[in-house]
């Protein structure tokens, strides 16, 4: 297993690296030096990504575990405070990242699926005291599974898989209420959606 996140790992670098390095005008939030950090932007948001990979529950884990498994990919690695203050600064290139990466087809078959996940930001534990990202909209929400503090991710996607569209609410937010900002990505079909 250790191989295959491994792999995954530098497979999702050399995509975000590959996608930030000809939009140098992404990285204009730096407002003071260094320009060009040790630790690049899409080292920052590869962590981040693995998240899903490793299928870990908060993003706190997610620096741990590559901390202690994968120090050697990232040499200059700092520490998850100054990580994680970091990331909120990558929206706009997390943004633009995802609207590149989904994309449609124009050949394909009109039938799309709706769903949605929650992204925990920490643990159940720290509901009380949490305050990660809760300028940009993170709060608290409900699953079958229990609570969470944090995001949900709703998507669009044609039923081969390919995404199409994505969007990022807090977690509070009513799974129906993205759907038609969901499906302007795309032009007539068919959508299916589960009772959420």
């Amino acid at each position: 297993m250790s191989a295959s996140v491994e792999h995954q790992m530098t497979e999702i670098y050399c995509f975000v690296d590959d996608f930030l390095k000809p939009h140098p005008g992404l990285a204009h939030w730096r407002r003071s030096p260094p320009a060009q950090p040790q630790f690049s932007d899409a080292e920052v948001l590869t962590i981040a990504l693995v998240q899903g990979v490793c299928e870990v529950a908060t993003l706190n884990q997610t620096y741990r575990l590559v901390a202690q498994n994968w120090r050697t990919a990232f040499a200059a690695l700092p520490v998850y405070p100054q990580w994680v203050t970091r990331l909120p600064l990558l929206l706009p290139q997390v943004s633009e990242l995802l609207a590149t990466t989904c994309g449609h087809w124009p050949h394909a078959a009109r039938l799309y699926l709706l769903d949605s996940k929650p992204i925990p930001l920490c643990q159940p534990l720290r509901h009380g005291r949490v305050r990660l990202l809760r300028d940009e909209g993170a709060y608290f929400g409900k699953t079958s599974k229990g609570w969470f503090f944090g995001f949900n991710l709703h998507r669009l996607r044609h039923v081969a898989g390919r995404g199409l569209n994505v969007i990022l609410t807090p977690g509070n937010w009513d799974d129906r209420a993205p759907a038609l900002a969901l499906v302007q990505a795309v032009d007539g079909g068919g959508t299916l959606g589960d009772l959420g």
